[in-house]
C-alpha cells in the first residue's frame, strides 16, 4: 500500500470512529435533557412506526446544525450492538436555512465508505425534498454493524434517521418507518 493510501485509510478510520463517538456521545447527552414537545412528536416516528416490543431509550431537545433539535430513539436490547433507530428533527427558521443545514449535515456525516444500499427503497412523497439514504459497515465492540443515516429536508425541517440495521430492524422495517415519518412531515 502506498504511503498516501495508508494515510487516507487512517483518515477514513478516524472519521468512522469520530462518527461512532458522536452518535454514542449524542445518545448519552440526549438522555440527560428534556422530553420532546407534543407538537414536535406529531412529526416524528413513534412506536407504531417501528417493530413491536421496542422501547424509547432517549427523548431530548437542544440546538445544533443551526436549528432547534428534537431527538427520539428506540432500541431493542441493552447491548451497544443491539438494533436501534433514532430520529433527529431539526427545525430551521425557513426552507432556505433548512436546505443549507441539510448540505452542512451531509458534508459532515457522509465520509468515504458510505453508500446507498440496494435495499433502500424510500423516497419522499414531495418531489422537491432533498434526501440521502446511505449506510456503512462499522465496527463496535468487535462486531461489524450496518449503520444507516437517512437525511430528508422538507420545508423548514431536516429529519435525520440513524439506524443500526440488524435483527428485528430490517431494511423493510426501516423503509416503512421512513415512509411514516415522511407522511407526518407532510401533515398526513
Amino acid at each position: 500500500m502506498a504511503p498516501n493510501d495508508l494515510h487516507m485509510e487512517k483518515i477514513k478510520k478516524m472519521k468512522t470512529k469520530k462518527l461512532t463517538f458522536v452518535i454514542l456521545f449524542g445518545l448519552v447527552l440526549a438522555g440527560c435533557t428534556s422530553n420532546v414537545p407534543a407538537d414536535m412528536r406529531l412529526m416524528m416516528m413513534d412506536q407504531e412506526d417501528i417493530p413491536s416490543e421496542w422501547v424509547i431509550f432517549n427523548e431530548s431537545t437542544g440546538e445544533e446544525w443551526g436549528g432547534e433539535v428534537y431527538n427520539i430513539g428506540f432500541a431493542y436490547g441493552n447491548e451497544s450492538t443491539s438494533a436501534a433507530i433514532e430520529q433527529q428533527l431539526i427545525v430551521y427558521s425557513d426552507a432556505t436555512a433548512a436546505v443549507k443545514g441539510f448540505g452542512e449535515y451531509t458534508g459532515y456525516i457522509y465520509t468515504a465508505g458510505w453508500s446507498t444500499p440496494v435495499e433502500a427503497n424510500f423516497a419522499p412523497v414531495t418531489a422537491g425534498d432533498l434526501y440521502e439514504f446511505k449506510c456503512a459497515d462499522q465496527e463496535l465492540d468487535h462486531t461489524v454493524l450496518k449503520n444507516c443515516l437517512v437525511l430528508q429536508q422538507h420545508d423548514n425541517y431536516v429529519s435525520a434517521v440513524g439506524a443500526s440495521v440488524s435483527g428485528p430492524l430490517t431494511f423493510e422495517a426501516l423503509n416503512s418507518a421512513l415512509k411514516a415519518i415522511d407522511a407526518k412531515l407532510n401533515g398526513n
